[in-house]
């Protein structure tokens, strides 16, 4: 049996890297082929952050196996930060074969079961994972603690239900309402986000305008990162935005720059942001 290895976060505030992805669901050999070549391009990113469906069927058992195997030699050596998608609660009792294969932070709101929201720091940055399957207010008190609270220079959230969408007939306004306005108001600069299966990266957004620049606004990303896509519709927010197009994405940390690059499965940038504080 092969020896998973893994590092644990540094002390104090050290420059880092992460990789954010959307859905995987469906194509899980293709996505190994993506994530493989995301590990091999950029060893030293800390951890993985997935925008929910991992998986197409989330309740049997299949699915994890291939999702494991085609992970094998990248999630036995990086962290895997997941998020809950509505594929995981394939079935009417829920996410339980989600719950049961992660052990996530239990540091989430006393108003929903443990290990649907958890935070984290790292370095300079605090991470917010959310699960929009749930009400959003049954989270927002709990959202606000984090975001009010913290002294991080970065804040990132990561959800599974967009607040702006790449898809022209979906829209969750109460994800946007009750969630974006606490995005707002304690200024989160990125918001991963997955479901609709086309690339999206927004305009700096506030209150549902575009402003003019990352200082006064989020960012939204929405991705997929297996092979299944949709339409991808046309927005006043869209900064940019593709279809049929798997990507990863790499954010990269060096105190008050953070430098941002979308790649494509033969290792392309497809999209590139630098934003500095």
């Amino acid at each position: 049996i092969d020896t998973a290895q893994f590092t644990t976060a540094p002390a104090g505030e050290p420059s880092f890297s992460f990789i954010s992805m959307g859905d995987a669901q469906n194509g899980l050999d293709e996505w190994g082929a993506l994530l493989h070549n995301a590990y091999q391009s950029h060893p030293k990113a800390a951890f993985y952050l997935m925008a929910g469906d991992l998986v197409n069927r989330g309740n049997h058992r299949d699915d994890w196996d291939s999702f494991f195997h085609n992970a094998a030699g990248v999630y036995n050596h990086r962290s895997l930060v997941p998020s809950i998608g509505n594929h995981a609660s394939h079935g009417s009792d829920g996410p339980h074969m989600y719950l049961a294969l992660f052990d996530l932070l239990k540091n989430g709101p006393s108003s929903v079961a443990p290990e649907h929201a958890y935070a984290f720091t790292y370095s300079n940055a605090l991470f917010v994972i959310l699960d929009s399957n749930l009400p959003p207010p049954q989270q927002a008190d709990w959202l606000e603690q984090q975001l009010s609270t913290t002294d991080a220079t970065w804040i990132f959230v990561c959800y599974h239900h967009p607040a702006y969408s790449s898809e022209p007939r979906r829209d969750n306004p109460i994800v946007r309402k009750v969630w974006g306005a606490l995005f707002d108001k304690y200024h989160v600069d990125m918001a991963f986000q997955g479901h609709d299966h086309a690339y999206l990266r927004t305009h700096p957004m506030n209150n549902g305008q575009r402003v003019s620049s990352p200082a006064e606004g989020t960012i939204y990303i929405e991705s997929v990162s297996g092979t299944k896509y949709y339409k991808l519709g046309e927005f006043d927010y869209t900064a940019v935005g593709m279809q049929n197009t798997s990507t990863y994405q790499l954010i990269d940390i060096s105190t008050d720059t953070l430098t941002y690059r979308a790649y494509g499965a033969d290792g392309e940038v497809l999209d590139e942001l630098v934003i500095r504080k």
